[in-house]
């Protein structure tokens, strides 16, 4: 692209950003109309079952589009077998010019149809082949190239490199504003994960409080053993909130707790193991592909961090960092994570980074998220 295409595909990107969260699990799309040098119409992708950001930017235009150029963030859509009609024929009607498309729609059913339907209409079509429109989407492509969820690690750890108290113990390390960002990180997500071991130590409800919510959250835990305990507030709130619980196929056949479990309402699922103890992660993150998880968020201890880590399980990684030391000799060490850097922001007081796995399949560019650059605006 050149310098031009550049701005206007960017202030697209931005667009299509504020879709974060209502969208899934289609992607995000932002689309600009441009007329003489001058946008003339803009719109994305607002919520799940809405009109695409094509459409909507159509929609929007101050002037006739006949002749103008339209930016868009994502192929735009030629089949029918969806909520919204295709995207395309809408394009035509409009009898734009130029048609600059981020990247293609990464859907291998219908990747490039789009693009031929614009040329064979006459239309100029510019592939741009954009890694930061493919960052946009990673979580998209996750699921539908891979058939797998888009993994983000969360947790917070003081500065001397803590991640709880003395022995194990939990305490608060982030500060109330990293406390409500995390909230809200949790809210863009379509379920969050943990261990059996902070299921059972923390007893966490794993909900999204005093945020906006857009979608119900799927509460998950890590158990091999199946040793969730059925007084817990995750199988007491299972009936209201669903709760998936991944076993080894071993404790699935045999364990007494599964009966008493799935009569509260939790979901037991079986998966395979890939060493004593330890559950198979990939097929862990299938699993909840299949379930439409498009975003999962895990809040790891430092021992499940860590299988995510070295088994390259993970796309992403946030870390809130206090200020404050912990110096207790027998308090759990934080991770260490090797991924690039992509963002920071200090969230009073607190640092809020975030790392990219460069080795992802689901990785194309090191650049903040949507996710970081919306909740971090206000800081």
């Amino acid at each position: 692209m050149n310098a031009i295409d550049r701005r206007f595909m960017q202030r697209a990107i931005r667009l299509a950003m504020n879709g974060r969260g209502a969208v899934e699990p289609n992607p995000m799309v932002g689309c600009v109309i441009v007329k003489n040098g001058q946008i003339i119409g803009e719109g994305y992708h607002e919520r799940f079952g809405g009109p695409h950001a094509e459409p909507s930017a159509l929609a929007a235009c101050k002037e006739s589009p006949n002749g103008a150029t339209a930016y868009v963030t994502l192929e735009p859509c030629c089949h029918t077998n969806k909520k919204t009609p295709p995207c395309v024929p809408k394009l035509l009607e409009a009898k734009l010019a130029r048609v600059v498309i981020g990247c293609r729609d990464p859907n291998p059913a219908v990747s490039g149809r789009g693009m031929e339907q614009l040329r064979a209409a006459g239309i100029d079509v510019f592939d741009a082949d954009d890694p930061s429109c493919k960052q946009l989407i990673a979580p998209f492509i996750a699921t539908v190239v891979h058939h797998r969820s888009y993994v983000t690690l969360k947790w917070a750890q003081t500065a001397d490199g803590k991640v709880a108290g003395a022995g194990g113990k939990r305490v608060q390390i982030a500060n109330a504003a990293s406390v409500r960002l995390v909230h809200e990180l949790r809210a863009r997500s379509d379920a969050i994960l943990v261990g059996i071991g902070t299921a059972r130590n923390d007893d966490p409800r794993l909900t999204a409080r005093g945020v906006k919510t857009t979608r119900p959250l799927i509460r998950m835990v890590l158990d091999s053993d199946l040793r969730l305990s059925v007084d817990s507030h995750l199988a007491q709130t299972a009936r209201d909130r669903r709760v998936v619980v991944f076993c080894s196929k071993e404790a699935a056949e045999y364990s007494g707790t599964r009966a008493p479990l799935a009569a509260l309402g939790v979901e037991i699922h079986p998966v395979s193991s890939d060493a004593p103890g330890r559950l198979d992660l990939r097929q862990v993150l299938q699993a909840a592909g299949a379930m439409e998880v498009t975003n999962l968020l895990v809040e790891p201890g430092p021992t499940l961090a860590q299988s995510f880590l070295e088994q390259g399980a993970a796309d992403r990684v946030w870390i809130f960092r206090s200020p404050r030391e912990m110096r207790e000799s027998t308090a759990p060490n934080a991770s260490n994570v090797t991924y690039p850097l992509v963002a920071q922001a200090n969230v009073q007081g607190d640092e809020f980074t975030e790392y990219l796995n460069s080795t992802s399949p689901a990785s194309f560019i090191a650049e903040p998220s949507a996710d970081f650059i919306l909740c971090t605006r206000i800081y």
